[in-house]
């Protein structure tokens, strides 16, 4: 059985062979990347994290998505190094863009109507711009409680309407505190992104 650190290590080698590479990340190759974790706790890592919604698998087993980040289908478009990729929450866009301190580029949809959303992120940095960022307080489920509900607004008072709707459980910051704060979010899976040498 694997430990949770372990699992966690296992976790952000997926998020940076997918950064790295691009493509799914079989369990052979997590375990020839993740330094001596044995390869059948790798695969219980798996199966633990998939349980819990904290990777995406594909059909044939293998990891298309992890650390929020995706290949598979997911609300928020992410252009990383040349790749489309997707996001689970509009955060994640943000945080992996200035974690890694790579140019980047978001689309999506405000939360409220539905208006298209292109947010350049020149060296993973956010501009001074009229959006804004519904952080959600999150729950027992990751997906459901804190991804699904945090979305960029395209206005203040569009992110006041979203959140009277979703009650107050969250908050609503600017892109730049966004920024600065889901750098520090995903600064171990840069870290990974850095050992593995696909910075």
């Amino acid at each position: 059985m694997a430990g949770a650190d372990e699992v966690e290590l296992v976790r952000r080698t997926a998020f940076a062979l997918l950064v790295r590479d691009g493509r799914p990340v079989a369990a052979d190759d997590l375990a020839a990347a993740t330094d001596g974790v044995d390869p059948q706790h790798v695969v219980d890592a798996l199966e633990e994290l998939a349980a819990d919604g904290l990777i995406d698998r594909g059909a044939a087993g293998a990891v298309v998505g992890a650390g929020g980040l995706t290949l598979a289908a997911a609300p928020h478009g992410l252009l990383l190094r040349g790749r489309d990729y997707r996001t689970w929450c509009a955060y994640d866009a943000i945080g992996i863009a200035a974690a890694l301190r790579e140019s980047a580029a978001i689309s999506t949809r405000c939360g409220v109507c539905e208006r298209a959303i292109a947010l350049p992120l020149p060296g993973g940095a956010t501009a001074d711009r009229p959006e804004r960022l519904w952080l959600s307080a999150g729950g027992v489920r990751m997906r459901e409680d804190f991804c699904a509900p945090t979305v960029l607004l395209c206005s203040s008072e569009h992110a006041a309407t979203w959140s009277e709707r979703q009650a107050g459980r969250g908050r609503i910051i600017d892109l730049g505190t966004a920024s600065r704060l889901g750098a520090g979010a995903w600064s171990g899976y840069a870290r990974e992104v850095e050992r593995l040498g696909a910075a």
